[in-house]
């Protein structure tokens, strides 16, 4: 009985996986009046590859951050984002130095990005940092970042005052 139970509770888990994964998807496609199959499969892939890298909790955080945030706070989220990378890329194309004073601007602000996301949560970070080491810098961000980019990120991290 003990192991019917068990068979039991891995189907709930796999069906609540399922269920939560096509809200998101239905969410993700709220705004879009008719997606297409390309937006349907690009969500779904994008779906599969957060779920492949979180925990079913670390997932419900993350959820809850989303809703805490609202429409409003996730659209300013996404547009802080894509403002740091346009100008930590024109700082990148420009040769300036990672430990130079205002890329170490760039990169308190992209730590606060990241800490915001994560909620401050190490295992959500390290969650975060593998699903970017194994599923690669242009998949992980959907195309918002390229390795070249992450690397000078990286570079300008290292060189934040403090870090020993």
């Amino acid at each position: 009985m003990r192991e019917h139970v068990g068979r039991l509770k891995h189907e709930v888990d796999q069906r609540e996986g399922l269920r939560r994964r096509l809200l998101r998807i239905l969410d993700a496609l709220e705004h879009a009046s008719e997606p297409s199959v390309d937006q349907l499969i690009e969500a779904m892939e994008a779906m599969t590859m957060i779920e492949k890298h979180y925990t079913p909790d670390q997932l419900s955080q993350l959820e809850a951050r989303r809703r805490d945030l609202g429409e409003e706070g996730m659209q300013r989220a996404q547009e802080d984002w894509t403002e740091l990378i346009a100008v930590v890329e024109v700082k990148r194309e420009r040769g300036t130095d990672p430990a130079d004073p205002r890329v170490q601007e760039l990169a308190a602000r992209w730590q606060a990005l990241v800490e915001a996301f994560t909620g401050g949560d190490p295992g959500i970070e390290r969650s975060l940092h593998s699903m970017y080491e194994q599923e690669g810098v242009q998949a992980a961000s959907r195309g918002a970042l390229d390795e070249e980019l992450m690397a000078y990120v990286g570079r300008a991290m290292e060189a934040r005052p403090g870090r020993a």
